[in-house]
């Protein structure tokens, strides 16, 4: 924490700045990977678990620019089914945010997945400084209300998906990070997409003069359960539980799904797009 107060206190007597040749972000899909891979058809879907990971890196070697916005797609033939998943087996924004330093108060049930989250944190006015913070994730099976734009630095969204996040150990990071930040379910061309906002407190800039900018991702993200749904047995309708997916496969096109990565950098500007494709059978 020392490290990073000296930090903070140290932009406010800057009067110039080194100057530093012109860079920008790169970004990389290092995960995508469907298990299982044999996909399930329109009329029997099959629930799978996702890998994917990713990494944001600078063209010059410094600390990448902060990345504001994501949408992560896993392609035409997966779907989302937030709507299966009720009572104890979702969690709200607030039990997922760790009030009071508490961890989250989320139904064990509720989980549906885990991750890790590498930062690098430094001087706003300087991409050389790097100070890792490496931080824990755990996802959670939102309530599907919305949480509104004033709550979300003006950016209303779903919470379909509670990313939970937490320093693994305080040593690995001197940033005060532990937060939870609503994820939505979403449909774009690239097909089923998760989508969030970063929030500028305490993600982007935990302290004044400070910038945290993620690095690498790896996670992984899958749930089922029993479902009442209406079939027909010897030529009648019955009810029988039948297990569903959070994530379900429908099909498989061309061997693969392709697992699209759109991130919004600071600033503003398009979406810059990367992806990987992950492998899969009919």
């Amino acid at each position: 924490m020392r490290k990073i107060a000296m930090i903070a206190i140290a932009v406010t007597a800057l009067f110039g700045v080194v100057a530093i040749a012109q860079a920008s972000n790169t970004y990389t899909v290092t995960v995508a990977r469907v298990s299982p891979s044999k996909a399930g058809t329109a009329l029997k879907p099959k629930p799978i678990t996702i890998n994917f990971g990713y990494q944001v890196g600078e063209t010059n070697n410094n600390r990448p620019s902060v990345t504001t916005d994501y949408v992560i797609a896993f392609g035409k033939q997966i779907k989302s089914h937030r709507s299966f998943f009720k009572g104890s087996k979702v969690c709200t924004v607030s039990q997922a945010g760790y009030s009071s330093g508490q961890p989250p108060t989320c139904p064990a049930t509720a989980k549906a997945g885990a991750g890790v989250i590498n930062n690098l944190a430094g001087n706003t006015t300087d991409p050389t400084s790097k100070i890792p913070c490496n931080l824990g994730l755990t996802l959670y099976v939102g309530d599907g209300k919305t949480v509104p734009a004033a709550a979300n630095d003006g950016i209303a969204v779903k919470n379909d998906l509670v990313l939970a996040i937490k320093r693994v150990n305080v040593s690995d990071c001197a940033l005060a990070v532990d937060a939870a930040l609503p994820a939505g379910f979403v449909t774009t061309t690239n097909g089923t997409a998760l989508k969030f906002h970063v929030k500028k407190t305490p993600f982007q800039q935990p302290l004044p003069g400070v910038d945290n900018s993620v690095i690498n991702v790896t996670s992984s993200v899958g749930k089922s359960t029993r479902v009442p749904t209406r079939v027909r047995v010897r030529g009648r309708l019955v009810t029988r539980l039948v297990t569903r997916g959070l994530f379900e496969s429908i099909g498989c096109k061309l061997k693969v799904h392709k697992v699209n990565v759109a991130f919004t950098p600071a600033g503003g500007g398009a979406a810059i797009n990367a992806s990987k494709s992950a492998p899969c059978t009919k």
